[in-house]
């Protein structure tokens, strides 16, 4: 499972490390008794007592019987996922999503609406006013919430919460963790896509049992999300990955960033949709579809055989080779993962990045290079994911995974 750095981690007292394992392995291997939680935490019988009965006052377990092999019947102990619920916020560049999830941080209902570009303070109101429908939607009472998270696709300072650039959302230095905060009466800490989508990778997708590797998402911008040693890792101030804004040619079309040749110029929605259009005097099929061309139109295209299409995903794969190359020479991971709207054809955006990649990056055949299986959902996943993750303060948050016995 990936963490974000906690710096509080250190300073929690035993009881609360001790609170957060119990709680942990009876939602792994519940049902489960109190002795085989005192076995598998390594704590005393009495120490697991004391904090079971917290549980189950607070909610957060529940007793589904007995279980009888011989012997003394053993009370049995399962987590209850309906003790809490977390909130996860997408601001996307077309739409933005709300949604709810159970204590388990599974999906129980979103709502989503267009996004409205250039006006964040309208599109915080916008978050704001889907927040009472999207929890009537769930079931869900307003006092079940415990967290909250939102992601956004653009630079996120990490002291701050201010978002500082998101070219495609025509932001600039807004404050919203600041704002979504107040508007929600709730804190709401606030991550890039990547970041997010690299927690929901680690815990539910193609990075399980990783603790190094890269999420790169590839659509309307280039950005990574880098986990190192089973962390997000952000850099001095939340600015790491920006893989997007690497300069890869001396010229090249005008990026968001108010740069010319940035790697995003070349492979993105909208890079697609210009080889596209100039593909379309080539290609019957492409100059049928209607412009400005659907990544999706023109990737059923390229699976359908279309020569001209796949040649625009491969060589949108080969150009972002350059950008994953960075990360294996710097970082050496040990898988990277790929998501976004170019994964709409993979085989062939993979195709022209692995072919591409021992070009421009050392030993690039011992790094596998894979299509993320969340598709568009790994990045409100990872939203849901990190606000649970705030809120429930995991043992796993502790560096080293020191443990220690006291009772609470």
């Amino acid at each position: 499972m990936v963490r974000p750095t906690d710096k509080t981690a250190n300073n929690r007292t035993p009881r609360e490390l001790n609170r957060s394992l119990v709680l942990d392995l009876v939602e792994a291997h519940g049902p489960i008794s109190r002795t085989n939680l005192a076995r598998l935490s390594g704590l005393t019988k009495p120490t697991v007592s004391a904090i079971i009965e917290e549980l189950l006052e607070s909610g957060s377990v529940r007793d589904v019987g007995t279980e009888s092999r011989g012997g003394r019947p053993a009370r049995l102990l399962e987590f209850n996922e309906e003790s809490a619920a977390y909130l996860g916020i997408e601001i996307g560049v077309e739409q933005t999503a709300v949604a709810v999830a159970d204590a388990r941080g599974r999906l129980r209902a979103r709502m989503e609406q267009p996004s409205v570009l250039r006006d964040p303070h309208r599109t915080v109101r916008d978050i704001a006013d889907l927040l009472p429908k999207v929890l009537q939607l769930s079931g869900v009472p307003r006092k079940r919430l415990r967290g909250a998270c939102a992601i956004v696709p653009g630079l996120i300072e990490r002291p701050s919460g201010v978002c500082v650039l998101a070219p495609n959302l025509g932001w600039e230095r807004f404050p919203l963790r600041a704002e979504l905060s107040r508007a929600l009466r709730m804190p709401v800490p606030v991550y890039n896509l990547p970041q997010a989508a690299a927690v929901a990778e680690g815990e539910l997708g193609a990075a399980r049992g990783h603790a190094s590797y890269a999420w790169v998402y590839v659509g309307l911008g280039i950005g990574a999300g880098l986990v190192v040693d089973g962390r997000l890792f952000f850099g001095m101030q939340g600015y790491s990955g920006e893989i997007g804004h690497c300069r890869v040619a001396e010229d090249g079309p005008l990026c968001g960033c108010g740069r010319r040749g940035c790697l995003e110029t070349f492979t993105s929605v909208m890079a697609l949709r210009r080889a596209a259009e100039a593909a379309s005097a080539r290609s019957r099929v492409l100059a049928e579809l209607p412009s400005p061309h659907a990544v999706d139109a023109v990737a059923s295209a390229a699976l359908a055989g279309d020569e001209s299409a796949r040649a625009i995903f491969h060589e949108a794969g080969a150009q972002l080779a350059r950008g994953i190359a960075v990360l294996l020479n710097v970082l050496n991971p040990q898988l990277v993962v790929l998501g976004g709207e170019l994964l709409a054809a993979p085989d062939v955006l993979l195709g022209g990045v692995r072919e591409a990649l021992p070009k421009h990056a050392v030993r690039a055949g011992d790094v596998p290079v894979v299509a993320s299986p969340l598709g568009s959902e790994a990045g409100l996943l990872g939203a849901v994911l990190l606000a649970r993750e705030g809120a429930v303060r995991s043992l796993r948050l502790v560096p080293d995974g020191v443990l220690q016995d006291a009772t609470p």
